[in-house]
C-alpha cells in the first residue's frame, strides 16, 4: 500500500493534527441500539439503519434496501440540528467493498440551493478506493472540484475490513480532506462561509447501478463514531 502521506500534500505544514487547538463541540459514538434523533435526521429506508457490535462497543450500520432498481440514499444528517462555520469534521467508518454503491461522509452548506454553497464529500467507490471531491453551487452554475489524479487503491480488502478515519478541515481559506490523519486533497476557496451540517450515507446512484452486483450484497458500511471540533 502506498503511503497516503505522500499523495498530494507533502509539506510538513499540513501534517499537523487537524484537531489541534480545537475543542469537541459535537460527537456521537453510536453506543446504543437506536439513533439519537436529538442529533440526527433519518432519510431513506429507516430499516436499513441498525447497530452492530464492534469489540465491546457498537457501531451504526447503514445497509441497502433491496428493490427493483435499487436507486436509493439511506442517511443520517445533522441538518437543522447542528451546523457550524469552520472547524474539523471527522468520522470513523468501515466502507463498502464492491462497486455500484457508495458509503459517503459529507459536510454541506445548510442552504444548498442558494449560491454560493458547497457539498464536500469523501466517498467509497468500491475496490478499496475512496474519492475526495466537492460540488459547488455558484452564481454561474454547478461546478465540481476533484483531484487531478484519483487516490491510489488501498491494500485489498483494507477499506471494508478495517475502520479508517475520514475528515475535512474547513478554514476561512480552504478545505482539506484527511484520511487517517493524513491530508490527501485540498481545495482553496474562500467564498463558502455559511454554516455546514454533517451527513453520513449509503447510496446507489442511477449512474452507478449498472456496476452493482446484487449477489455481492449485503455489503454495508459501519460508522464507529463522529466528532466535530471548533
Amino acid at each position: 500500500m502506498r503511503a497516503l502521506a505522500f499523495l498530494f500534500l507533502a509539506s510538513a505544514a499540513f501534517a499537523a493534527d487537524p484537531s489541534a487547538g480545537k475543542k469537541i463541540v459535537f460527537s456521537d459514538d453510536f453506543n446504543g441500539d437506536k439513533i439519537d434523533e436529538t442529533k440526527w435526521n433519518v432519510a431513506g429506508a429507516r430499516e436499513t439503519l441498525t447497530f452492530v457490535k464492534v469489540g465491546k462497543e457498537s457501531a451504526l450500520r447503514i445497509g441497502l434496501k433491496m428493490g427493483p432498481d435499487m436507486i436509493q440514499t439511506n442517511s443520517i444528517s445533522t441538518r437543522g440540528k447542528f451546523s457550524q462555520q469552520y472547524g474539523y469534521f471527522e468520522a470513523s467508518i468501515r466502507m463498502n467493498a464492491t462497486e455500484g454503491h457508495s458509503g459517503t461522509f459529507r459536510i454541506a452548506s445548510d442552504d444548498e440551493k442558494t449560491a454560493p454553497s458547497l457539498n464536500v464529500v469523501f466517498g467509497s467507490v468500491g475496490k478499496d478506493r475512496v474519492n475526495p471531491w466537492a460540488r459547488a453551487t455558484l452564481e454561474s452554475g454547478q461546478q465540481d472540484f476533484r483531484p487531478e489524479k484519483p487516490l491510489p487503491a488501498m491494500k485489498s480488502g483494507d477499506l471494508s475490513k478495517k475502520f479508517h478515519t475520514y475528515g475535512v478541515l474547513w478554514t476561512d481559506k480552504a478545505f482539506t480532506w484527511f484520511m487517517d490523519g493524513k491530508p490527501v486533497h485540498k481545495l482553496e476557496r474562500k467564498e463558502f462561509v455559511r454554516p455546514m451540517n454533517l451527513a453520513l450515507s449509503h447510496r446507489v446512484l442511477e449512474d452507478d447501478r449498472p456496476k452493482l452486483n446484487l449477489k455481492q450484497l449485503p455489503d454495508d458500511i459501519d460508522i464507529d463514531w463522529v466528532k466535530v471540533w471548533k
